[in-house]
């Protein structure tokens, strides 16, 4: 059969169409190992298990969101059932250091009909510049008959990478489309600040607007995206009248804080807005992890995580990724496993060099491979692990939605996808399609203990 050994249909982006995706993972037929990242994706993760026959679990605490959650043991115990088929992902992960230590971001976003040369704007990027932040700032297509969908595109091209030291600086409509955006973000993603000035929270008559205001806002989403919101309302807006920040502020568990006489925020300067962020700044400063205690937090996980597992009799599912040059995350997490007794795991989208895949596989563990080994360019050294390892130690994956294969790159990634992933190790190995497909099978069951 079939196997997909880590995905993510639990996750937001499936949101709209997650009962068409998996129709067509049973309409294959094929077997899926949904994976939770924290506690309620696991839950959810456990709920489709529960609704599907071919369709399994691994409940834990992604290392990137250890800040997020304290790991619970206890509560993560109460999942277990007999289709909990691993725990995790769980592990370490050393990439996101880097962003430690860059500058804040903070993108600036016109409203309709404005543009990049709002004068507070050109006043408040040379302010945040001196003082060592990056700012953004840029036009919108078709400003004067803006579609909230053009918009929400460039928005994601100009923002790039997107974490907790990205703030968001919306004008009018351009606060819409900073909410719009937040919405949309997957659920590891966090920003540090939004500051919303004269924003509308529904259609204030204009057709030109409609297309931003034909669904709701998704409080609850806005709530997880960003901890910290600030509204800002001016005493002669004849645009935005002050109930829609009152409402901001409620849906937002904020406040509002009233501007004398800046009509629709059309002023050269605004300073509480520029103390606003540099305090904001320093709030976040003050809580941002060193990359010491980021390792002994993630450890500390790890660890917890394998006991969880050996208490189970389940296998682990590990996570790993590289960010400093002086250290291999895999053989850290190996020195770990040995020393706990842990023999039964995949290393998840292993991104490590030969030397280290074989150490890895000799020592008893699989390697998990994805959607990029089947690009044609920079997976090289990825395809020569892949030929050159056991093929009894590998298992494939999707790890949608993200990272689809070829010829899907660039779209949603979705479980059905990892046929792409057996076809490319069938020309690697020089074997079957329907070979690959079996033995990666029997891998799965080998490891997962699955009945079939």
């Amino acid at each position: 059969m079939l196997m997909d050994t880590h995905a993510h249909l639990n996750f937001k982006a499936y949101e709209a169409d997650r009962a068409e995706v998996i129709q067509r993972c049973l309409a294959k037929p094929m077997a899926v190992i949904n994976v939770g990242t924290q506690f309620k994706t696991s839950q959810e993760a456990v709920e489709l298990t529960r609704q599907h026959d071919n369709f399994y679990a691994a409940v834990g605490l992604h290392p990137i969101h250890v800040f997020d959650e304290s790991f619970n043991p206890g509560k993560y115990q109460a999942l277990v059932n007999d289709k909990i088929v691993a725990v995790g992902e769980a592990g370490f992960d050393f990439w996101h250091f880097k962003h430690l230590k860059e500058p804040y971001k903070i993108i600036l976003l016109h409203g309709w009909g404005g543009s990049k040369e709002e004068r507070f704007f050109i006043w408040l990027e040379q302010e945040l510049t001196a003082l060592g932040h990056k700012v953004i700032r840029f036009d919108f297509p078709n400003t004067d008959n803006p579609n909230q969908k053009k918009w929400l595109q460039k928005l994601e091209q100009e923002a790039g990478y997107i974490n907790g030291k990205t703030l968001f600086v919306g004008f009018s409509l351009g606060g819409v489309t900073a909410l719009r955006f937040l919405e949309e973000l997957d659920e590891d993603v966090k920003v540090g600040g939004v500051y919303l000035l004269g924003t509308p929270t529904a259609d204030l008559g204009y057709n030109e607007l409609k297309d931003f205001f034909k669904t709701d806002l998704n409080w609850g989403k806005l709530k997880t995206a960003c901890n910290s919101y600030y509204i800002y309302n001016s005493t002669n807006d004849e645009i935005v009248s002050p109930d829609h920040g009152q409402k901001l502020a409620r849906e937002l568990d904020s406040e509002v804080t009233v501007v004398e006489g800046a009509w629709h925020f059309n002023v050269e300067k605004l300073p509480q807005l520029l103390d606003d962020i540099k305090q904001n700044i320093k709030n976040l400063n003050g809580i941002l992890p060193t990359i010491e205690e980021v390792i002994k937090r993630q450890k500390e996980v790890f660890e917890a995580h394998i006991d969880l597992a050996l208490k189970n009799n389940l296998p682990l599912i590990l996570h790993g990724r590289n960010g400093l040059a002086e250290r291999n995350v895999y053989l850290e997490m190996l020195d770990i496993l040995k020393a706990k007794g842990a023999d039964r795991a995949v290393f998840h989208f292993f991104g490590g060099d030969l030397a280290t895949a074989k150490t890895l596989v000799q020592a008893g563990y699989f390697i998990g491979t994805d959607g990029p080994l089947t690009f044609d360019k920079k997976s090289e050294e990825l395809q020569a692990i892949i030929r050159d390892i056991p093929l009894d130690k590998v298992l494939i994956e999707t790890d949608s939605p993200y990272l689809a294969p070829e010829p899907f790159r660039g779209q949603r990634n979705e479980p059905v996808y990892v046929e792409q992933v057996a076809k490319k190790i069938a020309d690697l190995k020089n074997l079957t399609l329907e070979e690959i497909i079996e033995q990666i099978w029997q891998n799965a069951k080998n490891l997962f203990k699955l009945k079939g």
